[in-house]
């Protein structure tokens, strides 16, 4: 069972202002209540500060000075204390707005982390955090990052005081658990990278390119090596925020599909996004590019998909491969004119239609009622016609 799967995460998130504990005796600047399926164990983390001041404008408090992460346990005693301070470099700290703390479980130990993190100062519009975890007794400690910038830190493209990281779980042979995140390019923008967990810390680790998917395409006399690459990161939205997907909830930014022979030449690299209006693409996780030859020219085909915009179906781009090795659009019209295949599919293959038709077979949301209805893309030549099937 995933890890993630083992904490059940009760978010109070109450931003208080002026607010105090009888148990704490400091001002409360940010609290979560987490529990643990697995054994029961509950924990409640705040941000309190212990000096300094605090403004409210625009309904919004912040809130400068000094500032401790306290842990109690379900019975209201606090088990451990820890001075943010002194981990971002013994200097006052500003929580500019609400902090919301989020809890996850980053390196697969069934602890629970807590990113919280500060702009890093450097002109790079990155933030760094520290991730905090709480032991089974109760007892703070941090998760280490090394090998961008300053060591302890992880950085990332964001915007938040606490953040909940895009992760993987490292599960399957030689996987390790990994936070994606986003840093700074010397043309502007971030471009992807990760920290990899090895047991003790988290590592930096930027891959050139940054592979999403890939696949082996043996056409046309050929072996031909098709890859999806993440050229430039934004970070995923989250569940909280408007238009988020959990079909984009990994990656998120623009890619480029890169097209190798047999010899490692590259015979044709587009950038994928411009099939989807420029706009920026998002995957829930890598994904098999499937090969059909769906118009039976000769040439395979394989569909990218997004979630729609609009509709509750998935809107797929099929592309198809020459024996160039070059990328090519194969169009869709009659059910939306804008050129994508509709399905309420979510993997990127279609069965082919038989009865000596030439075409695809996929399913529609029915809009006079709460169902699906069939439907099929015929090919005309030059194009696929959206029918509905009788």
């Amino acid at each position: 069972m995933k890890t993630s799967a083992l904490l059940f995460v009760l978010f109070h998130l109450l931003i208080l202002t002026g607010c105090s504990n009888p148990n704490i005796q400091n001002h409360i600047v940010a609290q979560t209540t987490v529990k643990a399926v697995q054994d029961e164990r509950q924990y409640t983390f705040y941000i309190v500060q212990t000096k300094g001041s605090s403004t409210r404008t625009d309904e919004k408090t912040s809130y400068a000075g000094t500032f401790d992460l306290l842990v109690r346990d379900h019975k209201g005693a606090v088990t451990s204390r820890k001075s943010l301070n002194q981990s971002f470099g013994s200097k006052p700290l500003l929580f500019d707005g609400p902090v919301n703390l989020i809890a996850k479980d980053y390196n697969n130990d069934n602890l629970f982390d807590i990113p919280i993190g500060f702009p890093s100062g450097d002109g790079s519009d990155e933030f760094k955090y520290v991730i905090f975890s709480v032991g089974k007794d109760g007892t703070i400690f941090s998760l280490p990052g090394k090998g961008y910038k300053k060591e302890g830190f992880v950085y990332t493209a964001a915007g938040s005081y606490s953040i909940e990281f895009t992760h993987t779980f490292g599960i399957g042979q030689g996987e390790r658990p990994s936070i994606l995140i986003g840093v700074k390019k010397d043309s502007g923008g971030f471009e992807p990278a990760k920290y990899v967990w090895n047991g003790e810390q988290f590592n930096f680790q930027k891959d050139s390119p940054y592979i999403i998917s890939q696949a082996k395409l043996n056409a046309h006399d050929e072996n031909y090596l098709l890859t999806i690459i993440q050229t430039e990161y934004k970070k995923p939205l989250t569940p909280d925020e408007p238009g988020f997907s959990i079909f984009e909830s990994m990656h998120r930014g623009r890619f480029d599909l890169l097209i190798q022979n047999g010899r490692g030449e590259v015979t044709n690299q587009v950038v994928l996004n411009k099939y989807f209006g420029n706009d920026d693409l998002g995957f829930m996780e890598a994904f098999p590019l499937v090969f059909k030859d769906y118009n039976k020219d000769g040439n395979s085909d394989f569909a990218i998909g997004q979630p729609g915009k609009d509709s509750p179906e998935f809107q797929y781009v099929l592309l198809s491969v020459n024996p160039e090795g070059m990328v090519y659009n194969l169009p869709a019209f009659g059910y939306k004119e804008d050129g994508f295949i509709y399905s309420a599919e979510t993997q990127a293959e279609f069965p082919l239609l038989d009865n000596g038709e030439t075409g695809i077979e996929v399913t529609q949301n029915d809009f006079n009622g709460y169902a699906f209805a069939p439907g099929k893309y015929l090919w005309n030549g030059s194009k696929f016609v959206f029918s509905t099937t009788k």
